[in-house]
């Protein structure tokens, strides 16, 4: 790799762990009941849509391969769905039908995530691995403190 491509790859890469790790905060935060706090850390998760939409725009631009942009793509779709729904509509989707196709989606995205590190380079796949296995022990330790859906 020569040029920008590093660049772009390594944010991708920062934001995919940035994410996880956020994630796992706002769903500790939420577990001790600091809802509010929670909500700011969410937030600022989905915050990391804007840059990572910019490297997608940039992978798209160099015409890189389709990973580059698709996989990125479906956090992105995530992201935007989730400022929609919890911040914007205030809609409690998560006690109605919509939780199984919501869920599939950020399971996705988070997945779509760790692949794009993996074809990055093995070693930042396994990192990406270990804080997506952080964000879930966090999911859990919420979910059983506050059963969310």
């Amino acid at each position: 790799m020569t040029g920008l491509f590093p660049a772009i790859d390594w944010a991708v890469v920062g934001i995919a762990n940035l994410t996880n790790l956020l994630l796992a905060v706002m769903f500790l935060l939420r577990g001790r009941g600091q809802t509010k706090a929670g909500f700011r850390v969410g937030l600022a998760s989905l915050g990391l849509g804007i840059p990572l939409l910019a490297a997608v725009g940039f992978n798209l631009a160099l015409q890189r391969a389709w990973w580059t942009t698709v996989l990125p793509g479906l956090l992105l779709v995530y992201d935007a769905l989730e400022f929609l729904l919890d911040y914007l509509l205030k809609f409690d989707f998560r006690h109605s039908r919509w939780l199984g196709p919501y869920l599939g989606l950020y399971y996705l995205a988070l997945m779509g995530m760790i692949g794009y590190c993996f074809l990055v380079g093995k070693p930042f796949g396994f990192l990406s691995l270990v804080t997506y296995f952080i964000n879930l022990a966090a999911t859990a330790y919420s979910y059983s403190r506050v059963e969310h859906g």
